[in-house]
C-alpha cells in the first residue's frame, strides 16, 4: 500500500539540524503487533506535532513505508 496511517508510541526523539533545517530522529514502536520492534524515522520538524515526548501515543502518516508526518493522539 502506498499510503497508510498507523498508531505508534514514541520511545525516544532527538532534534537535529540538517542544512539549517529542523529535523527529528524518532524511535517509534508500533502498537500492532504488540511485540513490534522499535524503528527509527527521520522527519522534518514542521511535520511533527509540537511538544512530543517519549511515551506519547501518535498517529504516523506513511507514504511508501516512509514516515511523512507524526501527530499526537
Amino acid at each position: 500500500m502506498l499510503y497508510s496511517k498507523e498508531e505508534a508510541i514514541i520511545e525516544h526523539l532527538r532534534a537535529l539540524s540538517i542544512h539549517s533545517l529542523p529535523f527529528f530522529d524518532v524511535v517509534i514502536r508500533y502498537t500492532e503487533p504488540p511485540d513490534a520492534r522499535p524503528e527509527l524515522a527521520r522527519v522534518q520538524g514542521e511535520l511533527i506535532s509540537s511538544g512530543l515526548q517519549a511515551g506519547d501515543r501518535v498517529l504516523l502518516e506513511k507514504v511508501a513505508n516512509t514516515v511523512m508526518r507524526i501527530e499526537k493522539l
